[in-house]
């Protein structure tokens, strides 16, 4: 089993302009990360709602298993995280981590995990899921570098504006695959299957990053 490098992180930024997951900059937005985090600190929004409501983790309590929700934009640990480059669908896929669904349908895709960071301090501790994705499944903190769960690819062939869908690692549909997905301000989120309205993805389900301290 593959354990991810965090060194390549540095490399994140060169990737995320490819796979136009973008950092936010709207200044109305307020901030995103604490201080402590600082520039470095990438959190997902939603394009359903902007970046008022931000990716964090229920409470801020670094434990794995702990729930994953939308937050109104507050510089608080809650919504600390670093968005990490970790290599390609392919070499995943040579490694055994993810499956044929996932290694054969996306090879050149870009891999990423979302570390908790409260304060700019890691926790090894990523999104994810604790099972295979599924409708509903809820995203929570897990321990990153392990598995396909706590990974994250973006559809780049639905990105629009900015904003792309994001495949969880462990996902087995080519077609409609299982994406994060934003229920609203205090709501878990989960993974759903993909949904397309006249080929528009729901704004439910693409997401950019909202980069460092406003």
């Amino acid at each position: 089993m593959r354990v991810m490098n965090k060194t390549l992180a540095g490399a994140a930024v060169l990737a995320l302009a490819g796979s136009a997951l973008l950092a936010a900059t709207s200044a109305s937005a307020g901030n995103a990360a604490t201080v402590a985090c600082g520039p470095v600190c990438k959190a997902p929004f939603a394009r359903q709602w902007g970046a008022n409501l931000i990716g964090a983790v229920r409470s801020g309590t670094p434990r794995a298993g702990q729930n994953a929700v939308l937050y109104p934009a507050a510089p608080r640990n809650a919504e600390d995280w670093q968005f990490l480059y970790q290599g390609t669908v392919a070499a995943f896929y040579a490694d055994g981590i993810v499956g044929p669904v996932v290694g054969e349908t996306w090879p050149s895709y870009p891999v990423y995990e979302y570390e908790y960071t409260p304060a700019g301090t890691p926790t090894s501790l990523c999104l994810g899921t604790a099972v295979t994705a599924g409708p509903g499944t809820p995203l929570t903190l897990q321990p990153c570098g392990s598995t396909a769960k706590t990974v994250w690819i973006p559809l780049l062939a639905d990105r629009s504006g900015g904003y792309v869908p994001l495949i969880n690692g462990s996902d087995t549909f080519a077609t409609s695959p299982y994406v994060m997905t934003g229920h609203g301000p205090d709501a878990n989120l989960t993974t759903a299957r993909l949904v397309k309205v006249a080929g528009i993805v729901d704004p439910v389900q693409t997401w950019a990053n909202f980069r460092g301290v406003i």
